[in-house]
This record gives C-alpha cells, sequence and structure tokens, in this order.
C-alpha cells in the first residue's frame, strides 16, 4: 500500500474513547414501598475518527504536515538507515508524552499469542496509570502515530519527487554524453579511414616518384630497371 494511500485509510478509522464514568443511582429499598427504577444500561463508548483525534489535539492537521526533502540536511545515512526523528523534527511535529514508538516497545513485551482485547486493555491500564503523571491519553497516542504517518507521507513524495527530477534530468545528461559520444566513435573512425587513405595514397605517390629516382640512377637492384 502507498503511503498516501494508507494515510487515507488511517485517517478515516474509527477510534474508542473512553467512557464516562456512570452516575451512581439511589439503591432501591423495599420497605419505600416504590418500584424499583429500572437500571439505565451504561452508553456507548463514544467514537472518534482519527482525523477529528488529530483536528482537537494540540498540534497541526494531518493536511498541514508537508516535510520537504533537503540534500542539505540529509535524514539516510551511508549504510541505508534513516533518521526518522530527522524526519519528524523537520515537519515540526510536537513532543509526546508517550510517543507511538513507546506503545509498540510496550506491546512487543507482551506475549504474543495473548488476545487483541487483552493487548488493549493492558495497553489502557498503563496509560491510565501514567495520565496523571504525563498527562498521556489515548488521543494523544493516536495523534502522534497518525502525525508521525503523515510525516513519512509526506517527506517520502518529497524526496522521490526530487529523486524523480534528478533522476530525469540525469538521464537526460546521460543521453546527450552517449549522443556525443557516439558522435566521437563516428568521427575516430573517419580519421582512422581517411589515415589509411592518405597513408595508401602517399605511399603509392612515393612509389611512383621513386620510379623518377630509379630511371635516372644507376639499375641496382630492386629497381625494376635493373
Amino acid at each position: 500500500m502507498r503511503f498516501d494511500e494508507t494515510l487515507r485509510k488511517a485517517m478515516s478509522l474509527v477510534v474508542e474513547m473512553p467512557a464516562e464514568e456512570p452516575k451512581p443511582t439511589k439503591a432501591w429499598n423495599v420497605m419505600d414501598g416504590v418500584d424499583p427504577v429500572p437500571s439505565t444500561p451504561a452508553p456507548a463508548a463514544p467514537t472518534k475518527t482519527i482525523e477529528q483525534v488529530v483536528r482537537e489535539a494540540p498540534g497541526p492537521n494531518l493536511d498541514e504536515i508537508k516535510p520537504t526533502a533537503n540534500p542539505s540536511l540529509p535524514v539516510i545515512d551511508s549504510a541505508g538507515n534513516v533518521n526518522f526523528a530527522a524526519i519528524y523534527d523537520l515537519a515540526k511535529l510536537p513532543t509526546s508524552p508517550f510517543t507511538a514508538e513507546q506503545v509498540l516497545e510496550l506491546l512487543g513485551t507482551l506475549p504474543p499469542d495473548l488476545p487483541l482485547e487483552t493487548k488493549r486493555s493492558t495497553v489502557k491500564i498503563t496509560v491510565g496509570a501514567m495520565a496523571k503523571a504525563t498527562g498521556v491519553t489515548t488521543e494523544s497516542i493516536v495523534a502522534d502515530a497518525s502525525r508521525k504517518l503523515a510525516a513519512l507521507a509526506g517527506y517520502a513524495k518529497s524526496y522521490s519527487d526530487q529523486a524523480s527530477q534528478y533522476t530525469t534530468k540525469a538521464e537526460a545528461e546521460i543521453t546527450a554524453l552517449l549522443a556525443e559520444i557516439d558522435q566521437r566513435k563516428r568521427s575516430i573512425e573517419d580519421a582512422k579511414a581517411k589515415q589509411a587513405a592518405m597513408v595508401d595514397a602517399c605511399t603509392k605517390e612515393s612509389n611512383r616518384l621513386d620510379d623518377v629516382l630509379e630511371f635516372f640512377s644507376l639499375d641496382v637492384a630492386p629497381s625494376k630497371y635493373a
């Protein structure tokens, strides 16, 4: 899946927000002589799309994150390793009290065969325990992951566009150089052909002139007049 498709898909995903705590109701007492009030079922947890979460979180919206690749600020080293933090800095993403990468590290510590709902509950409990001390929320984590995804998509597009422009220009230059090389090769072949013709003509003319000298000199072999 391409970056832009991944981003569009992510923006439409729905996230379940923490449900509000149910309000306590008066316990029914048989001595009250009234029918008990039917218990109200807990309301369903509210949901938001990723795009809504990001718009409501402090920081840029997803469509505002458009980092531009800069040759003077390389983010890939000679070994091909990409410095993703440099891309996020270039995109001016806000810091997060608990990053998407840290969530991935947390998930990596859980047994791989653990049910998905159990994993989600574990992460929610961890986030809830950290909330008061760090200010981390589900929304801040979702916003962090979404913005980083948008930054990667934007940087990859910018990098690809620049690479394509460079490639197109370089290929045109190579085509011109190959045409020049072909022209030079033809010039070389023409020069060699003229060289051979010139040497042959001069040799033949030298022999003709030598005949004059031999004609007027003593007829000694290998002169044909001997």
